[in-house]
């Protein structure tokens, strides 16, 4: 017994451009993602070298410190 769709049905055509639309958005939001991430990915690298620059500047003032007050 084959089965027959009715006439009201989505033909091929129709879904294949569904299909396309659906593809062409998921492309357009992953590049969308890549651009944010290769924006958003330079600041914590850019924080952390700051933060240890601060870091180096106060073990060398703290040295400086000390060595003036324990001689």
């Amino acid at each position: 017994m084959a089965t027959q769709l009715d006439d009201g049905s989505i033909d091929l055509r129709e879904q294949l451009a569904r299909i396309d639309k659906i593809h062409a958005d998921i492309q357009k939001t992953l590049a969308e993602n890549g651009k944010l991430l290769a924006e958003t990915k330079v600041v914590p690298f850019a924080a952390i070298f700051q933060g240890l620059i601060a870091i180096a500047g106060l073990l060398g003032a703290g040295a400086a410190i000390g060595k003036l007050f324990f001689p």
